[in-house]
């Protein structure tokens, strides 16, 4: 008998976008599913439209507002099947999504498996996937893709995981929980496999964290005290993995050009210049960022300030916030 899996829906007010999502999940073809919604206090009509599903397979927990990181934990504790599919509820999937990566999971032995995931700005796209490729990573290897940011290789969502993998890892209540927990999980599986198929459609909206500039203070800040975690973290496993520097080193420069005087006060109590100046190396320039992103790196070393000039120019005249 096929395994059952759990597919984790956390949703706060997500009126606009949650009956696409839970309909690519409803559709799907791996019909062994629990649907867990997690309602995290919503007050709009989310939880009307999620209880005119007629389908037992869907369970919904409905909870006072506790934020993303402890709505996945109750998720996670919830869950009754052997592995857990994450989805945000602004986006949704392929029909065949969960099949497709429960079935390399089980043909390659593998405890974690992500496929390639699609940026999209509305519903109305055309998606031509290329000739299917297969990488059988070690931890090590998809760790470099979680440091690097390839393939949104950090992100909990577009990846089906073996649910033991949470049992000594768990989301904690920051801002910044993706980041935060996605390594340790790699970290903790011998074997994942990735596929360049897309099958994951990200919504990027008005709303979304991404369609901003700028986020806030209290985010960034986080963001760095994160990275810093994983890079020592890290350091301690893997004492000379280059991408854990360069993880780290191109976080730094982010949030200078991006923050408002209370980061940059913050950054530079924490001696983050010093930190940047301490990493890098010529060693930036052998790793497998795109060129644009090792210049930056290299203009942030000589001067912040040219570099936040550049930087602002080039977004200036290109009509984007971030190189």
């Amino acid at each position: 008998m096929e395994d059952l899996i759990s597919v984790i829906i956390n949703v706060y007010n997500g009126e606009k976008y949650i009956k696409k999502c839970l309909e690519s999940i409803i559709n799907q073809t791996y019909k062994n599913l629990e649907i867990l919604i997690i309602n995290d206090g919503s007050t709009d009509n989310t939880i009307s439209i999620c209880e005119s599903y007629d389908d037992e397979r869907i369970r919904i927990i409905n909870q006072k507002n506790m934020g993303l990181s402890l709505a996945r934990n109750v998720g996670i504790e919830n869950a009754r099947g052997e592995y857990l599919y994450f989805i945000d509820c602004d986006d949704f999937v392929e029909n065949d999504v969960v099949e497709y990566l429960y079935n390399l999971c089980k043909k390659y032995g593998a405890l974690m498996a992500t496929c390639n995931p699609y940026d999209i700005y509305s519903y109305n796209f055309v998606v031509k996937n290329k000739k299917e490729e297969i990488q059988i990573l070690s931890n090590k290897e998809m760790l470099k893709k979680v440091l690097l940011s390839l393939d949104r290789a950090v992100t909990i969502w577009n990846k089906l995981i073996k649910k033991e993998l949470f049992d000594n890892i768990k989301f904690e209540d920051r801002p910044i929980n993706d980041v935060a927990v996605t390594y340790k999980l790699v970290l903790a599986a011998d074997k994942i496999v990735y596929s360049n198929q897309a099958k994951y459609y990200y919504l990027r909206h008005s709303k979304s964290i991404t369609a901003t500039k700028k986020t806030d203070t209290y985010r960034a800040i986080d963001k760095y005290m994160v990275t810093v975690e994983r890079y020592n973290y890290i350091k301690n496993i893997y004492p000379d993995l280059i991408e854990n520097d360069i993880g780290l080193l191109r976080v730094i420069p982010i949030l200078y050009i991006e923050g408002d005087s209370e980061l940059c006060e913050y950054l530079e109590k924490e001696e983050a210049l010093k930190l940047y100046k301490k990493l890098f190396s010529i060693k930036v320039f052998s790793c497998g960022i795109k060129l644009k992103e090792k210049l930056k790196l290299f203009l942030f070393r000589i001067s912040p300030k040219l570099c936040k000039f550049v930087v602002n120019k080039y977004c200036s005249i290109k009509g984007i916030y971030k190189m």
